[in-house]
């Protein structure tokens, strides 16, 4: 484990790499400049899911007029957040006639519709990586053309519940950097300011959120790749427990046992209510539905509340002034409005979470990177030399951070036995810590990330920030981010809240407390909500 000392010497050893990618982002950020979202106009494009659904039940509006709006939407916002990778708008409006068609004749009542096709046409986005038949399915690879034979189980459940796919959208190569970049796509902005970052992996999905372009998504999560483009958005996303969406089909993948413990396919969402919605429409077994208790109500003043804004470890960034606000206000609100303690803890062993949840991740076998040989044989590697050698040249057809990831993961590799078991120790203390305070009826308050959205690039000098959200995958526990404040420089501000395995329940029922105090998403612009919904 990294002494406090031996932190130190990271900090020390990684400023120069700080310095130079903080002042290339600031020269850069001048050619990232974008023209600002366009306001929203359709009314139909501020309406939750659950709503546009109940409205297309009732035959109140149409669904091939729902996905019209959002096909609109999508072309008047993608030149500024880059966000789309391939699109079926067609198909969508053939499905969105034949589902107007079906209602039409009048087969089904509405309580049925509700209980069988709770999405019944509500338009869905979904991370590239994931399986959508007939579509891209690269996770931004270069020189790959793999498509989609079949949808994934997940994508699958969510057409049989009456979603209606519009299009994947962008993830970085792979999905190995929490900035949406790969050479295919391109770069995707952030939809409050294209010249700071959405996030990644689930950037695509985030920014289409964001900018009112999508009111459903399927993205996914390994090391907040659900939650930090939600966070940066502005909008909700969901880290489940795991084993209860199937994860099959996505690119990458890995056999090693611990992969379907720590990754999971996350439901995002423009708005809170529509999460338990999308997240039990993606699951096909009926007892596991059941053990989420989604459906019950959760009764807040009796749930436990526990926060923590004391920075991780010295190798992160501090919590932001911004991001401590919004805790101290959720916080603030949750006492008053309860009438219940929010009480302040410190678990110390989280200064390693970085460590912990980095090292221990990677060394998963066999995983996909850009230096295996073939997709088929994962074990068979590529000089990483030659490939550092290729980028410094300029030659390289890969992204910089897939290859700082496959040098990462070799050097995770290269960690003794020994070294291995006293993570493996200080991570059952951890869970131990946790699960003493969360137990079954608790919620943990945290930072999702320590700063807002950051310039492009900037996330080069800032991974090991990602163990503020790894960890809880690490520790398989449910986590949901939510936006809290839009602060001085525009920017959306958000917290994320964390239970015990299996009360993904807790962590929703808070999100939409919080969505109801503080105003959940913001349109990127001036949009005028009153006069829109009028």
């Amino acid at each position: 484990m990294w002494s406090t000392g031996q932190q130190w010497l990271i900090w020390l050893v990684t400023r120069p790499v700080a310095i130079l990618f903080w002042g290339v982002s600031h020269v850069l950020s001048w050619f990232h400049g974008k023209p600002p979202i366009p306001p929203i106009t359709n009314p139909l494009l501020m309406c939750s899911a659950t709503e546009l659904s109940r409205s297309i039940r009732s035959r109140k509006i149409g669904c091939e007029e729902v996905i019209k709006a959002y096909i609109a939407r999508v072309k008047e916002v993608n030149p500024t957040i880059n966000a789309v990778v391939q699109t079926r708008f067609d198909q969508a409006l053939q499905e969105a006639r034949l589902i107007d068609r079906s209602l039409l004749m009048g087969d089904r009542t509405e309580e049925e519709m509700e209980r069988d096709t709770p999405l019944l046409g509500l338009p869905l986005t979904v991370k590239e990586s994931i399986p959508v038949r007939g579509m891209s399915n690269n996770a931004g690879v270069p020189r790959k053309n793999r498509v989609a034979e079949k949808d994934c189980e997940a994508v699958a459940a969510l057409r049989a519940r009456g979603a209606i796919p519009m299009l994947v959208s962008n993830t970085p190569e792979l999905c190995l950097s929490w900035e949406t970049y790969n050479p295919v796509t391109g770069r995707t902005n952030n939809p409050y300011n294209p010249r700071r970052t959405a996030g990644g992996s689930s950037g695509g999905e985030a920014a289409l959120l964001g900018s009112g372009a999508s009111v459903i998504s399927l993205g996914s999560d390994i090391g907040g790749s659900g939650r930090i483009p939600p966070s940066f958005c502005g909008v909700f996303g969901h880290k489940p427990s795991s084993g209860y969406i199937s994860v099959q089909g996505h690119m990458p993948t890995s056999e090693d046992p611990m992969w379907p413990q720590v990754f999971v396919y996350a439901p995002m969402a423009r708005y809170a209510e529509d999460l338990p919605l999308l997240f039990s429409s993606c699951i096909n077994d009926n007892e596991k539905l059941k053990e989420l208790r989604l459906d019950e109500p959760v009764d807040l003043s009796k749930v436990k509340f526990y926060f923590m804004d004391k920075d991780v470890s010295k190798v992160t960034s501090r919590v932001h002034r911004d991001v401590k606000l919004a805790l101290g206000d959720a916080v603030a609100h949750l006492e008053k409005t309860f009438s219940i303690p929010v009480e302040k803890i410190d678990i110390d062993e989280m200064k390693h979470a970085a460590q912990l949840s980095c090292m221990l991740m990677m060394r998963m076998k066999p995983c996909h990177t850009i230096f295996q040989k073939s997709d088929e044989n994962l074990t068979e590697w590529k000089s990483i030399t030659w490939q550092w050698i290729l980028w410094l040249l300029g030659l390289s057809p890969h992204a910089l951070h897939a290859i700082v990831f496959g040098s990462m993961k070799w050097f995770a590799d290269t960690y003794s036995d020994e070294e291995i078991f006293k993570m493996e120790e200080c991570k059952k203390v951890i869970i131990q810590k946790l699960h003493g305070y969360l137990g079954d009826d608790g919620v943990l308050l945290y930072p999702t990330f320590p700063d807002p959205a950051h310039l492009h690039m900037q996330i080069y000098y800032r991974q090991m920030n990602a163990g503020y959200l790894s960890l809880f995958n690490l520790v398989d526990m449910p986590a949901t981010a939510c936006p809290i404040l839009i602060n001085n420089r525009g920017l959306p501000v958000g917290i994320q809240v964390v239970a015990s395995r299996g009360q993904d329940r807790l962590t929703l029922a808070v999100a939409k407390e919080l969505e109801r105090a503080f105003g959940g998403w913001v349109p990127p612009t001036g949009t005028n909500l009153l006069e829109v919904k009028s």
